[in-house]
């Protein structure tokens, strides 16, 4: 059996008088590809929010690797191994594509603002393989050719693969994509469909939320599906479109 990489026991989020998600139970299998999905407002957000440290559970505990990361810090949270992407594009407009993604490493650097100062070998050796680092993340996303561009210059496609390659500089071992195809035309679509497979290829395992069906259920081999903050039902594709209660909540004539 694989192992689990990220456990959700019983994760309530309450926000005044309203629950957003109610005690949700998820074990996500290292080298997978999940998707969490549901109609809007169902709570798909918070759940990265909270798994990401932006917001902390009401209730319940999270363990990546299993550490208890419930009540870690967000800059923690990602020097453990936790990327993700929002599901509105947060980029360094005027900032060439190349130092967007360099700030995705600062959560493996040791260097400190005294280091830095007097240009010390180490912060040297570790600019470089920022650098490096980064250049190789940019290759990964088709973007390397790209680098000195401005990040407000690139299109709506390539601005959504750099916010993923600025994810992946941190070499995270869980990425979240939040709604990643959202606003895409086909082509880009796919285009993105065969990059999220080639960074599973890396080892790396994918969290997804997205309302577009047939890229769910092309890419995941496992689906949860919330209504009003529950776990209405969990399974593989074939499963989840077969559900009744996901086909009167959320799919209804999709699934024809």
């Amino acid at each position: 059996m694989s192992e689990v990489l990220l456990e959700l026991e019983s994760v309530t989020v309450n926000f005044g008088g309203l629950t957003a998600v109610h005690r949700l139970d998820m074990n996500i299998e290292s080298g997978s590809i999940r998707a969490l999905i549901g109609p809007n407002g169902a709570g798909k957000t918070t759940v990265f929010n909270v798994v990401t440290g932006i917001f902390r559970p009401t209730s319940g505990s999270i363990r990546f690797r299993g550490r208890e990361i419930t009540r870690l810090n967000p800059y923690d949270i990602a020097a453990a191994g936790i990327a993700r992407t929002f599901q509105n594009i947060r980029l360094f407009k005027n900032a060439s594509v190349l130092d967007n993604v360099k700030v995705g490493r600062h959560s493996r650097g040791k260097s400190n603002v005294l280091g830095a100062l007097i240009r010390h070998p180490g912060f040297k050796a570790e600019e470089r393989d920022t650098t490096e680092a980064s250049l190789a993340a940019l290759e990964l996303v088709g973007l390397s050719r790209k680098k000195d561009e401005l990040a407000k210059n690139l299109s709506y496609g390539e601005q959504r693969r750099l916010e993923i390659a600025r994810g992946l500089v941190s070499e995270p071992a869980l990425l979240l994509l939040d709604e990643p195809a959202a606003g895409m035309n086909p082509q880009e679509k796919q285009s993105l469909l065969q990059l999220i497979k080639r960074i599973q290829e890396q080892g790396i395992t994918i969290f997804l939320v997205e309302h577009d069906m047939k890229f769910v259920m092309t890419l995941s081999q496992k689906i949860t599906v919330l209504d009003y903050g529950r776990e209405i039902c969990t399974g593989t594709p074939a499963e989840v479109q077969a559900d009744p209660r996901v086909i009167e909540a959320y799919l209804g004539k999709e699934v024809g």
